[in-house]
């Protein structure tokens, strides 16, 4: 139970760092927690953030979920390249969402336990 929730928080904690590089300093983390599910909702701004970025990122948090290498590189999230730490979120979520809407970046991301 203790390791499940580590990896929910690295997730959470990555997903802020990404807006952060991005040029955000306003950040709201939504966090829903049920018996079967995590709902992580990131709102950000200002986001300074290309199409060309926002593509990129609905690709790596698109990667399908993969259990098995879940369960050996979910620590080397924090530790890694930009891009390679949102490829390993997106393998271990169910669903993801990105949003720019004028200057505020909404990333929605679903992991069923």
């Amino acid at each position: 139970m203790k390791l499940e929730f580590e990896k929910k928080m690295k997730m959470a904690s990555d997903l802020l760092s990404y807006c952060h590089l991005h040029g955000a300093t306003e950040y709201n983390l939504d966090i829903k927690l049920n018996d079967d599910s995590a709902t992580f909702v990131v709102k950000a701004s200002p986001a300074k953030i290309s199409d060309e970025d926002i593509e990129e990122l609905r690709k790596h948090l698109g990667a399908p979920r993969q259990r098995e290498v879940e369960q050996d590189y979910w620590e080397l999230i924090g530790n890694s390249e930009e891009e390679c730490e949102m490829t390993l979120i997106g393998m271990m979520c169910d669903e993801a969402e990105v949003v720019l809407e004028e200057d505020e970046l909404t990333i929605t991301v679903v992991r069923n336990d």
